[in-house]
Order: structure tokens, then C-alpha cells, then sequence
């Protein structure tokens, strides 16, 4: 889980980490840069202050059942219930709390923000998948390249398989592999599985075949139908998929939450909808009767995401907040113990736990900087044309301190607790003087 304070005051972006746990550390900038990027876009934002949630799922449910209306109206009423005598009372305390999170649904009162594969590591990492500014571009290329007539006429899907509802398209495919395709690959086969589909000939084999082979970017667009489908948490491949000019079946089972951009796209136009996995094969072979229908959805899916680009993810980012700071009640002023952001690396820094962490992923370009430094400007350490003064995360922010996971992990100094700040939220987190890990 990834949840932080970010606050924009003055044109200069401040965080404070709640939770930065685990995996996310290697991700957590990504959740942070889409605030900075439109802040270096759009630097004339107001103030702001506001709480990112960036996991998964939404937070705030409101499902619609007797149980669980009873208690949504019992914990925010929308007016002031009577306070005990001598209690204090925030005016706003009946109100949900307003939250930011990759995806929202109807039932839940999250506000949208920025999915984190929009701004992955512009080094090599583990997810292995680019940078949305480098992706879309080049899958926009080669997707052109690949001609609607000579794509393969299967329902294909190629990654994950472990969720209950990508284990029903499995079985499916295996039953029907005149219609589909289902290519079993975990993140771990990439450094065992070398060859891909098309070079052991297996791309146009249909049915269900597990960790044999993978597939490019460019290789997956080559199939004429493909398939979105749930997965154990949310995934957010949609996007490159409609990238790719061909028909994407939206299997709706287990489909709840939604990105920001998804509400802009209807089912029947930009992509096609069945209900359960069991429903592909009958849509593939409609598709195959209606081709001039199904290249028109493709072709108007291609072109809405193509419009897509980092320059309007910011647009979009720039009016929410816009909106945001008009419903703010107070007047924004950075935390006592926020840090300054001011470019990439200075998230990279933050983040770091060791020494190779930060050297891997520091990209020393002063370009992404929300106030560049003049080019006679002389550079030097910590923060090399940055803000960053040695902070990192803290220790309650990097660990799950509950009594069955690390409940003694912020009890003192360990060597092992490498990039992590034992102080308060009340002053700056400074990394630990015996810290020799890091960085």
C-alpha cells in the first residue's frame, strides 16, 4: 500500500509519506511524478492540499444494501449530529473524507488520480513496461505497422492467470482454440523464458498454454481481438490494448473499478463488452461475420487513446486539481515535517534504501525539475539542481508495524533498516547518522 500527504503551495510541491511500504518503495515515485510533471506543465496551480491513496482498489465504499447503507449514513450524515457537551466538532467531520485513488467505481466516493504505470521508471525495473511518454508513441508506430488484414483472428490474452476470473477464460480457451488464446507468463518467467510465441510457432495455436513463450508489445497487436479481463488486483493494460487498432473484449465479470480515462469511452464504439469468459467465443465469431464493424471499433478505440498522450494526462490532472482548491475550506500551509520535491531524483533520493537503488534509478536530468536550475547555475550535492536535503521515509511510513507482520520493526536502529528516518512527523525525517546502507 501507497498513501502520502502532497501538498502544492506556492508553485513548490511538499509530501509526507503515511505508507510507503515494501514493493512500493521501487514504485512510489511513479504515484508522486504525475503531480509534479503537471506542476512543471501547469506551474501557475493553486494551492492545494490533498491525500493520495494510490493502491489498487478505492477506499471510501458506499455499497447500496441495507447493512452497509445503515452504517455509510451513520459515519457521514452530510450534517452536524449533536456533540456532547464540551466536545469540539470540525464542521466537515460528517462528510466522507475526500481521498485520491487509481481507480474509482459507483461504490465508492474516491476522487480519480493518475494510475502509477502512466509514470514508470525511466530505468530498467522489474515490471519491465516503460514509461507511458515512451510507450505510447512507440505502440502508436507499431500497431500502424501491422495491417487489419493480416492479423490473427484469435481472442488473445497474454500475462497473469492466478485471478478466479482470468482461470475461467483459461478454461474456456482450452475448450475453444479456434476462437481464443490464453498465454500464461508471470514477471518472474521473463528471466527464464528467452524465445517468444512467434518464434517457436506457437502464436497461431489457440487454447491455454502455460509459461512456453512471450510476446512484445508489437507481437500482442498482431492478434485481431483482444482480451481485458480481471485480475487479483486491479490491472491496467486497457490502455495498451486499445493502443494496438485491434477489437478489445472487455470481459465485464470482476470488472469494478475503473481509471480516469475509461469514462470516456463507450462499450459498442471504442471496444466490446460480454458478460463472463464463457461469453468470447459467441462475440469472436459475431466479430468474424461483422469484420467492417469490428475494424471500425478497433480504429475508434486506436484513436481515442491516441489523443491520450502525457500533454493531456496533465491537462485532465490540472483541472481536477483546479476544481479541488475550490471546495478546500482552509488555507493550505506545507507540514512541519514535509519534504520539498522539486525533480525526479529528488523522489528517487527520498525513496532510496540503498546505495545501488538510488544509483540505478537517478536519471541526473534537470528537465523534469518544477523550477530548473539557470545553465551558469554551478551543481553540487545533495540535491545536484534539485531540493533534496537527505530525507527518507519513515520508519512507521515503511513498515507494517500491526502484531502479526513487523510490530517491533521501529523499536530502534537496525542495520538492515537501511534508507529509513526514525523522526517525528513534526520535523524533518533525516536519515539515521548509522546508516552506512544508504545512500
Amino acid at each position: 500500500m501507497y498513501c502520502l500527504r502532497a501538498q502544492v503551495i506556492g508553485g513548490h510541491l511538499y509530501i509526507t509519506d503515511y505508507r510507503a511500504i515494501f514493493y512500493d518503495r521501487y514504485y512510489a515515485p511513479s504515484r508522486v511524478l504525475p503531480l509534479l510533471e503537471t506542476l512543471r506543465r501547469h506551474p501557475n496551480l493553486p494551492d492545494v492540499d490533498l491525500v493520495v491513496a494510490a493502491v489498487d482498489e478505492p477506499r471510501i465504499k458506499t455499497f447500496v444494501t441495507p447493512k452497509y447503507w445503515s452504517r455509510l449514513c451513520a459515519a457521514y450524515p452530510g450534517t452536524a449530529r449533536p456533540k456532547a457537551a464540551g466536545a469540539t466538532r470540525r464542521p466537515d467531520a460528517d462528510l466522507p473524507p475526500p481521498l485520491f485513488s487509481s481507480t474509482i467505481s459507483r461504490h465508492h466516493l474516491d476522487l480519480p488520480w493518475l494510475d502509477f504505470s502512466f509514470f514508470m521508471p525511466q530505468k530498467d525495473h522489474k515490471l519491465r513496461t516503460p514509461p507511458w511518454k515512451i510507450l505510447h508513441p512507440q505502440m502508436l508506430a507499431q500497431s500502424a505497422a501491422v495491417r487489419w488484414e493480416d492479423k490473427i483472428e484469435l481472442a488473445m490474452h497474454t500475462g497473469n492467470v492466478g485471478s478466479p476470473f482470468r482461470k475461467r477464460l483459461a478454461l474456456v480457451a482450452g475448450s475453444h482454440p479456434d476462437t481464443m488464446l490464453v498465454n500464461e507468463l508471470f514477471i518472474g518467467d521473463h528471466n527464464k523464458i528467452r524465445r517468444t510465441c512467434h518464434e517457436l510457432g506457437l502464436e497461431r495455436k489457440g487454447g491455454f498454454q502455460q509459461h512456453l513463450c512471450y510476446m512484445t508489445f508489437q507481437q500482442q497487436c498482431r492478434y485481431k481481438y483482444l482480451l481485458n479481463s480481471a485480475s487479483i488486483g486491479y490491472a491496467n493494460k486497457f490502455k495498451y490494448l486499445l493502443l494496438c487498432g485491434s477489437v478489445v473484449i472487455y470481459v465485464q465479470d470482476g470488472m469494478t473499478h475503473k481509471e480516469f480515462y475509461e469514462h470516456g469511452l463507450l462499450p459498442g464504439v471504442h471496444y466490446v463488452t460480454v458478460p463472463t469468459a464463457a461469453d468470447v467465443p459467441a462475440m469472436v465469431e459475431r466479430l468474424r461475420r461483422n469484420d467492417s464493424y469490428a475494424r471500425a471499433v478497433a480504429q475508434a478505440g486506436r484513436a481515442r487513446l491516441a489523443t491520450l498522450d502525457i500533454a493531456e494526462v496533465t491537462k485532465f490532472m490540472a483541472e481536477l486539481l483546479r476544481g479541488y482548491s475550490k471546495r478546500q475550506r482552509f488555507t493550505p500551509r506545507a507540514g512541519k515535517g514535509a519534504v520539498r520535491i522539486d525533480c525526479e531524483d529528488d523522489l528517487w533520493r527520498h525513496y532510496a534504501r540503498e546505495t545501488w537503488f538510488a544509483r540505478h534509478y537517478l536519471t541526473e536530468d534537470n528537465s523534469t525539475c518544477v523550477h530548473p536550475p539557470e545553465p551558469s547555475a554551478t551543481l553540487g550535492p545533495p540535491g545536484w539542481g534539485g531540493s533534496y536535503r537527505g530525507s527518507k521515509v519513515r520508519c512507521t511510513a515503511s513498515h507494517d508495524l500491526r502484531s502479526f507482520a513487523q510490530p517491533d520493526a521501529c523499536t530502534g536502529y537496525a542495520k538492515w533498516l537501511g534508507g529509513t528516518s526514525f523522526a517525528s512527523f513534526d520535523e524533518f525525517p533525516s536519515d539515521h547518522p548509522n546508516d552506512t546502507r544508504c545512500c
